[in-house]
């Protein structure tokens, strides 16, 4: 079999999952879950898949962990030591304390292919989920058999919802019943540009009870019940001292504005507090009191939310507990399966004239959701009536990225450019990052690399928000470039700056859809000064370009000093199947070809 397997994926894979074997028990009190993964090592670069970590928490413990490895002829050449395992807390740069652990082991073979079997399980009398089942290592590694079986008592109710696999198979004998899923992966994916999430090309298996104990009694009958689990958790949370009271009034006593009042307690709290993470207890689900973050003036999502909801309250303003799942990538989400889907929280604040989402960790303006918040579900916790509600989009406004270059071309052929960039949405955010937390010397390297326009050298910068409250950064630059301008006897070849665009796979290599989270609308406003030495013999014709994936335009003007150059690309959002892609693909092509061939020719005079 081994060898079977050896010669069937050797050539297109380091590693293939043979199996991976997880039986549940479940009851109101305990659950039990056994897990087998045995996992064949193809090469040298398959090793990394002998590297184990199993995470762990105190509320979900590990026990009976065993593992050995065999060769091709299926002889045991090694067992797991108990000195083999490393056990460590999974406590990260941005953690205060986390009850979140792991155990770690490495067991090698020096002979390919070899065979590494281990196994273990998990206990907790407490939990949320069931399962969470995705029988896969990597994407791009087979999986060649996976089963799933949950065995509960007969009248213990749960929901479950799966996708990949083959149809679930119930059997029941008197007082149990068992479910048993089974699935395989043979059509591994690699991440693309533009690609959804890899997870929902990968099968899987998600199950809750629909009651439970979870520090408090919960139901996943509903959202609405989901919700009113969740608001017990607060309960009591809520709790400021006097004196914090007394500042939060003062802050606002002359205000009478609601929207205002918030804007200045969001101030206030990105001033005096600062994110880390403290998830402890209940599965880093339950937040720190109110009076814990005015007194140590930092928390996680959870407590400064919780903190920043009870600030509100003590000026009359109500606000809303929400959850929501934060990413680069907007995940697939169950509307109809409520349950923990969620690893962010936010504030809903609706005044009368107007609507609020504010993220309590975030140190970008008032008022911005960003990219890892924008469009999706949150849950918006509510005494019996917690529901869920789509974050607003970012607008093509949210997102502009605009430049202004003057050029000035020098003797020699070489360019000087003076850039003024301004960015919203994605650079805004991630250059604000830039400017607050890296050293000098990694922001100067960071924006030579990254930021840089192709082809030019930065010689000096200035990287500033105007207003803290103004969703935009800017970034002014002086550059050279010795690589624009082609010399041909009398005349020169100008090849105007060109905008930094995506190129994604030849449709022929393509094997996933387009999930665009977010719009691009991005424009250029170039002068290039002619020197006096030189005269206009060409310009580029002016381009429209439009589809329904987007927009791309350039318009060319000059006079006997100067040529001004303007270009906007703008990409719609939203999915776009496999089948549709090639047309996707053709009007970027499109751009792409557009902007490599824009040339301004000057005649020596």
């Amino acid at each position: 079999m081994f060898l079977i397997s050896t010669e069937s994926y050797s050539q297109k894979h380091d590693a293939v999952l043979i199996n991976r074997n997880t039986v549940i028990e479940a009851s109101e009190n305990k659950l039990v879950q056994t897990n087998i993964y045995e996992i064949l090592v193809l090469n040298r670069n398959g090793d990394k898949y002998a590297e184990i970590s199993i995470p762990y928490s105190k509320l979900n413990k590990v026990y009976d962990l065993e593992a050995s490895i065999t060769d091709n002829s299926g002889n045991v050449v090694r067992k797991l030591k108990k000195d083999d395992i490393i056990e460590k807390s999974e406590r990260s740069d941005v953690s205060f304390y986390a009850d979140i652990y792991v155990k770690e082991f490495k067991l090698r073979h020096n002979t390919y292919p070899y065979t590494l079997r281990y196994s273990f399980r998990y206990e907790a009398n407490q939990f949320l989920h069931i399962a969470n089942w995705y029988p896969v290592i990597d994407t791009e590694i087979p999986t060649l058999k996976a089963s799933l079986k949950l065995s509960t008592p007969s009248g213990y109710k749960v929901y479950y919802r799966s996708g990949m696999t083959d149809e679930c198979k119930l059997d029941s004998v008197p007082g149990r019943i068992s479910y048993t899923w089974n699935a395989s992966y043979s059509k591994t994916v690699s991440p693309e540009m533009y690609a959804p999430p890899l997870q929902q090309f990968i099968p899987f298996v998600e199950i809750v009870p629909e009651k439970f104990i979870y520090e408090q009694p919960g139901s996943h009958k509903s959202w609405e019940a989901y919700g009113n689990w969740n608001l017990s958790l607060l309960k009591g949370m809520d709790d400021l001292p006097i004196i914090e009271k007394f500042r939060i009034e003062a802050l606002v006593k002359n205000i009478d504005d609601d929207k205002e009042k918030v804007r200045v307690l969001f101030h206030y709290l990105q001033d005096a507090t600062r994110y880390i993470n403290v998830s402890i207890k209940t599965g880093g689900l339950k937040p720190y009191p109110a009076s814990y973050v005015a007194a140590n003036k930092y928390g996680d999502c959870k407590a400064l939310s919780n903190y920043f909801k009870t600030c509100l309250a003590v000026v009359n303003i109500k606000a809303f507990y929400t959850k929501i799942n934060a990413g680069e990538e907007i995940e697939p989400f169950g509307a109809d399966f409520p349950s923990q889907q969620f690893n962010h929280v936010i504030l809903f604040v609706p005044l009368k004239q107007d609507t609020l989402w504010i993220d309590c960790t975030s140190d970008l303006a008032f008022e911005y959701l960003g990219t890892f918040t924008q469009n999706r579900p949150a849950l918006v916790l509510d005494d019996n009536d917690s529901k869920l509600i789509t974050t607003p989009a970012l607008s093509l406004n949210d997102v502009t990225e605009t430049r202004v270059i003057t050029s000035e071309l020098q003797s020699g052929g070489n360019v000087k450019a003076e850039f003024t960039n301004r960015y919203k949405g994605e650079k805004y955010e991630l250059l604000a990052y830039v400017s607050s937390t890296l050293s000098e010397t990694e922001r100067n390297q960071y924006l030579t690399r990254r930021i840089s326009s192709n082809g030019f050298q930065m010689e000096s910068y200035s990287l500033a928000i105007p207003d803290r409250d103004t969703p935009e950064i800017v970034l002014r630059y002086s550059a050279t470039s010795d690589h624009h301008v082609k010399v041909y006897g009398k005349e020169l070849l100008v090849n105007i700056i060109p905008m930094v665009l995506p190129v994604p796979e030849d449709p022929k290599k393509r094997k996933l859809p387009v999930q665009i989270n977010y719009p691009v609308n991005r424009i250029d406003s170039i002068e290039y000064k002619i020197p006096a030495t030189h005269t206009i013999t060409a310009l580029p014709e002016s381009i429209a370009i439009e589809s329904k994936y987007g927009l791309y335009r350039t318009d060319y003007h000059s006079d006997d000093k100067s040529v001004t150059a303007f270009k906007q690309l703008i990409i719609n959002p939203g999915t776009i199947s496999l089948s549709e892609y090639p047309d996707f693909y053709s009007f970027i092509k499109r751009v792409i070809d557009a902007e490599s061939i824009s040339y301004i020719t000057l005649t020596k005079n």
